[in-house]
């Protein structure tokens, strides 16, 4: 198991205690340790060389700054992990830097008004500018959070490592949550709804087994391979949903019981993007209007695979057992769904972009790819309550109708767009799908 495997390089005994052996390098930082407790006031920007980086269960690490939008970047010199077992709070923003490895136990909780942790190389200059701009480090070490990390409304955490795992539970609420995994990181436009992640490196895994809330914020993760099997939400009660994304230089997975939730009194957006794509098992994406229209969904790349913001897919699937919403809530239209490769897509799944229950219209769903597609079984709804029905698209290359004894062909398929081509499914799946697609 990748869990095991990631969490295997802090099985060693190392010695736990608060930080020791502080050597400021820029800006002034006092350090007042009191018993279990280490305060440290440092000012904006400041930077301290640790020997050694760790909190054992029932100690305290505190950083007093000057304000929220402060920071202070602490650097590990020595070759053992940062193991958190205890509390490092603060009420500004904390970097640890770490190329040993960096653990939250599962008893470590961290609250800070924003947290970068990470084995991978940052200059000075990225630092004090706040730029995310990680940089190759040889033999870096894994980021693992088991235990808790919060930020207040508005805050981040950055978890970017060789490899990182989440287990544990990520709180950011209107802030930002993104777990990176690569030889170098680098986040573009971090501070704008349109954050990219660009990650370089053939190894990498960024896992979310845990829960990670980010309401009406965005989630992110990214690697080479990257994986939900947990909880990701972004929804919100009172204002739009937020964002998540999946990206993943080659196979990106949402599986297990993942999760991912983007509701809003307008639905969010979600994206799933690799070279290979798969949402699978009793995964469920949800991006739905509660009160207003459904939001947007994209596997494997965008409207007819155009989309010029993200990369499509080469392999597409999603399981039978999944589920991907895009519904209106009580007035609206109903949202847009998209399952898309440029080789092969196979979308067994169920698919709703439904349109009001008051009024609206419904949405779009589109199961397409340049090459082969099979959609035998699936379940499409883009009804109405009181509207028009929406759309579903198919555009492959080249169609196969398998015949299905005893169905007759037919059904309304006036809503059906596009070209049927290379297409694999029974005489009954296209009626079949239809018939729910109809007011």
């Amino acid at each position: 198991m990748l869990a095991t495997a990631i969490s295997a390089c802090f099985a060693a005994n190392y010695a736990i205690a608060n930080p020791t052996g502080g050597a400021v390098v820029s800006g002034t930082a006092i350090n007042q340790p009191l018993g279990k407790v280490l305060n440290v006031t440092n000012s904006n920007g400041a930077t301290i060389n640790w020997q050694t980086f760790s909190i054992a269960q029932g100690e305290t690490t505190r950083f007093i700054q000057p304000t929220a939008s402060s920071a202070v970047m602490n650097k590990v010199l020595s070759a053992d992990p940062s193991l958190i077992y205890g509390q490092l709070t603060s009420n500004g923003k904390v970097w640890l830097i770490n190329p040993a490895g960096i653990l939250v136990g599962a008893s470590g909780k961290v609250d800070t008004a924003g947290f970068v942790a990470s084995t991978l190389g940052v200059s000075q200059q990225d630092f004090l500018a706040g730029r995310i701009n990680m940089t190759a480090t040889p033999g870096a070490g894994d980021v693992v959070n088991n235990g808790s990390i919060t930020s207040p409304s508005g805050g981040s955490v950055y978890l970017i490592g060789a490899n990182v795992l989440n287990n544990g539970v990520i709180t950011t609420p209107q802030g930002e949550t993104i777990l990176a995994a690569g030889a170098t990181v680098h986040l573009v436009d971090s501070a704008t709804p349109g954050v990219r992640v660009e990650i370089t490196g053939a190894e990498g895994n960024a896992t979310n087994l845990g829960e990670i809330a980010a309401e009406a914020g965005r989630i992110g993760i990214a690697g080479v391979i990257a994986r939900n099997s947990g909880n990701l939400n972004a929804s919100s009660v009172v204002s739009e949903g937020g964002r998540v994304f999946l990206k993943a230089s080659q196979d990106a997975y949402v599986d297990g019981a993942g999760r991912i939730v983007t509701t809003g009194t307008k639905g969010g957006s979600v994206d799933v993007l690799g070279n290979r794509v798969a949402v699978m098992d009793n995964a469920s994406i949800d991006a739905s209007g509660t009160a207003g229209d459904g939001g947007k969904v994209r596997i494997g790349g965008g409207y007819q695979g155009k989309d010029t913001d993200v990369t499509n897919s080469q392999i597409t699937y999603v399981g039978r057992d999944t589920e991907i919403k895009a519904n209106a809530g009580s007035v609206g239209a109903g949202g847009t769904v998209i399952v898309w490769s440029d080789d092969t897509t196979r979308a067994f799944g169920k698919f709703e972009a439904r349109g009001g229950s008051t009024s609206g219209q419904g949405g779009l769903v589109e199961t397409s790819s340049k090459r082969g597609l099979d959609v035998t079984g699936i379940r499409v709804d883009t009804r109405a309550a009181d509207g028009s029905a929406g759309n579903w698209l198919l555009d492959p290359t080249d169609v196969t109708i398998l015949a299905n004894p005893g169905v007759a062909v037919g059904g309304d398929f006036d809503i059906v767009t596009g070209i049927f081509d290379n297409f694999t499914g029974t005489t009954a799946t296209i009626p079949a799908a239809l018939l729910t697609s109809r007011p």
